[in-house]
């Protein structure tokens, strides 16, 4: 079993080890995380207190972090995706502190990953058109000091991983 898995079935840090139910909750609402308690509590087997009480300490541990609402980058205008990589002019804890305090929260970022290697951030955005994408790189990276290179990659698809990290045989 991974690391990741590990943490996750023994509730990241937490010591309470996660059963088959809660494995099954996970796994349900990582498929939809709208249904409704009772269609939750009926599709894992348990009664709708029992799936609410479950869910709730899910969230309590910090299992569950969040639900989030999935867009249709196309539907809203912005279909052209690209990854851009990052690489910082110095190392130095002011300049990344800066750079991730400021990054993530531009418009069109998705996505800020640091990363290790030959570049140091990766950025996912999703502007509406390739001089959309032009222009914000030119207005939000190549004029900060602290970016030295940018790298970016047009994304002619995003493809969805499996986003449960639990077992392979009980995710959707």
């Amino acid at each position: 079993m991974s690391s990741i898995a590990k943490n996750i079935r023994s509730g990241a840090g937490n010591n309470e080890p996660l059963d088959a139910i809660d494995e099954r909750l996970l796994a349900a609402l990582v498929d939809d995380a709208r249904i409704s308690n009772k269609q939750l509590a009926e599709m894992v087997g348990i009664a709708p207190s029992t799936a609410l009480m479950r869910t709730r300490a899910l969230s309590e541990r910090g299992i569950i972090q969040g639900f989030e609402a999935k867009l249709s980058l196309s539907a809203i205008g912005r279909s052209v995706q690209a990854l851009i990589a990052v690489r910082l002019r110095a190392h130095d804890r002011e300049q990344i502190d800066r750079f991730t305090a400021r990054v993530p929260k531009l418009p069109a970022v998705l996505s800020t990953f640091h990363t290790s290697g030959s570049v140091d951030y990766l950025l996912h955005i999703a502007v509406a058109t390739t001089e959309d994408l032009r222009d914000w790189v030119l207005d939000n990276l190549a004029t900060d000091p602290v970016v030295g290179h940018t790298e970016t990659t047009l994304v002619f698809e995003h493809i969805q991983g499996n986003h449960c990290l639990l077992y392979t045989s009980r995710c959707v």
